[in-house]
C-alpha cells in the first residue's frame, strides 16, 4: 500500500513534534514542518501518522492512494 504526505506549512507554528517523533519530518530554514518524501509505504505509514496524530494543529495529513 501506498500513501500520500502532505502539510499545511502556512498554519504551521513549529512545535517540531513531528520531527521527534518521526525521520520523515524535518524544520525547513522557515521553522515550518517539511516531510523528505511524499509518497511513503506500508513499513514508514506507522512512524508518519504517529506525527499526524501528534501535530496540535491538525495540519499534517495521510491520504491511502488507491
Amino acid at each position: 500500500m501506498k500513501y500520500s504526505v502532505s502539510v499545511n506549512k502556512e498554519k504551521c507554528i513549529g512545535d517540531a513534534i513531528c520531527t521527534a517523533l518521526c525521520s520523515n519530518w524535518y524544520m525547513d530554514a522557515n521553522g515550518k514542518a517539511q516531510f523528505r518524501k511524499k509518497i511513503i509505504n506500508d513499513k514508514e505509514y506507522a512512524e508518519n501518522k504517529e506525527a499526524e496524530d501528534s501535530c496540535p494543529i491538525g495540519i499534517i495529513k495521510i491520504m491511502m492512494l488507491e
